[in-house]
């Protein structure tokens, strides 16, 4: 995306290869990349008092639409090789090398994409220590983190496939832990942690790749999850899933209903992160925090 973190530019990895700008937004909202939400209001503009920004339900709503739209004028669409470039100018570049993968290009730590992810977790903290000061309620307070690109960034893969995206490649990346940590989040985790958060992990890697996404985490800086706190999507869904096209479940059915079973084990969720709306749709979120993500868009 472009050098300013408040551009919006929304990505799908619904086509290999294939990447979208998202269209104007009604009434000049900022989407794809706003960054950090609290329920309806953003840290910064609570703070300050200014207009509320729209929910994360609205947010998702909006790309969903802009998603589906069939342009009827192809001149005014941004071109896929320069929405790939603006992208790039976001994460910037630097390298590291990993074994088989080999040296790739990974996000710089001085990018504009670095300098968003610092607000984001310095107002996630805050709002962490105020809220585990006030927490007086029945359940156990505890995070829920996605990890691809809330907790391990994935753009030397995006790099590498040229935008697209297969799993048995993928699943190279992944195996030799060749992901580093998203800009600040190992900090986040462990300030959550020490704080007295229990930490829970949901993602959309198959069940199978488990002993490898542990090795994925702790090879970046995180703590091992403790047991019972990983969860990777099941072939079968668990009997504490309901879905609408069992055994397939949405992103939503999926990770809303893994987050009610957390909740039904005697904790409560008061924050949850991701970098796509679906991690943080369905119920049983808490505060919903938006990670940046224009790389591609999984409804």
């Amino acid at each position: 995306m472009s050098p300013s973190p408040d551009d919006t530019v929304d990505a799908r990895r619904t086509e290999p290869g294939r990447l979208r700008r998202s269209l104007p937004l009604i009434g000049g909202a900022v989407l794809a990349t706003a960054g950090l939400v609290f329920g309806s209001l953003t840290v910064a503009n609570a703070q300050s008092g200014d207009h509320q920004p729209p929910s994360i339900g609205q947010q998702a709503a909006q790309v969903q639409a802009e998603d589906a739209y069939a342009p009827v004028n192809g001149n005014t669409e941004l071109n896929v090789n320069v929405l790939e470039d603006q992208v790039e100018h976001y994460y910037g570049s630097a390298t590291a090398t990993y074994p088989v993968v080999g040296t790739v290009t990974i996000p710089a730590a001085n990018s504009n994409y670095a300098k968003q992810m610092k607000q984001i977790v310095d107002n996630a903290e805050s709002y962490l220590s105020a809220a585990r000061h006030a927490y007086h309620g029945a359940g156990k307070p505890a995070i829920v983190l996605d990890i691809d690109d809330t907790l391990l960034n994935t753009y030397d893969y995006t790099l590498a496939s040229q935008f697209g995206y297969d799993a048995a490649t993928n699943a190279v990346w992944i195996d030799n832990a060749a992901f580093p940590a998203v800009f600040d989040m190992p900090q986040l985790v462990s300030f959550a942690a020490d704080h007295g958060y229990s930490i829970f992990f949901i993602t959309g890697r198959p069940q199978s790749q488990t002993a490898a996404t542990i090795t994925d985490l702790t090879s970046a800086g995180y703590a091992a999850p403790e047991s019972g706190h990983l969860f990777l999507k099941p072939s079968t869904p668990p009997s504490y899933l309901h879905c609408a096209k069992a055994p397939s479940c949405t992103t939503i059915e999926y990770k809303s209903g893994t987050r009610k079973y957390i909740s039904s084990q005697g904790y409560t969720v008061v924050a949850d992160f991701g970098d796509q709306y679906s991690d943080l749709l369905g119920g049983d979120a808490g505060h919903q925090v938006k990670l940046p993500n224009p790389m591609y868009y999984l409804p």
